[in-house]
């Protein structure tokens, strides 16, 4: 299940780069698009230092209000997804992320530990540093 784990937080990954903002995202995330990805209770947990860390979003419509909130406080976003690490029944990813926002930008590497179950993510955790998630899944630095 490993390698089928790390191609869908992959694809995961490229979907979501592929989006070009608030209006795109919520056009993709319908619940059957969702469902390809994503187990019905999907629990989506943000960096705890960010604007959006008022808790854990939870299922579809968690997976959607978070996006639609994240993405609505950017003039100018993009996610280019990095590597991607096994650690059944978790991967470990990192990505660039990239922003534009209130005359602030940012250009950083940003981790994300997904939790896999029964072929689809039930869980995503975002880290600030590229290593968070793999330390958080034992996996070292």
């Amino acid at each position: 299940m490993s390698k089928q784990n790390v191609d869908l937080a992959r694809r995961t990954f490229t979907e979501l780069a592929a989006s070009t903002g608030v209006d795109d995202t919520a056009r993709q995330l319908n619940d059957e698009r969702l469902a390809e990805y994503y187990d019905p209770e999907i629990e989506w947990v943000p960096l705890p230092q960010s604007p959006l860390a008022t808790g854990t979003y939870r299922g579809y419509d968690g997976v959607r209000r978070f996006w639609t909130e994240f993405l609505s406080i950017w003039d100018e976003f993009s996610i280019e997804p990095g590597e991607f690490t096994d650690a059944d029944p978790q991967v470990a990813a990192t990505m660039r992320m990239r922003g534009r926002a209130a005359g602030l930008e940012i250009d950083e590497l940003w981790s994300s530990l997904m939790t896999f179950r029964d072929g689809r993510i039930e869980r995503v955790q975002a880290f600030r540093t590229p290593d968070g998630a793999r330390e958080a899944a034992g996996l070292g630095g």
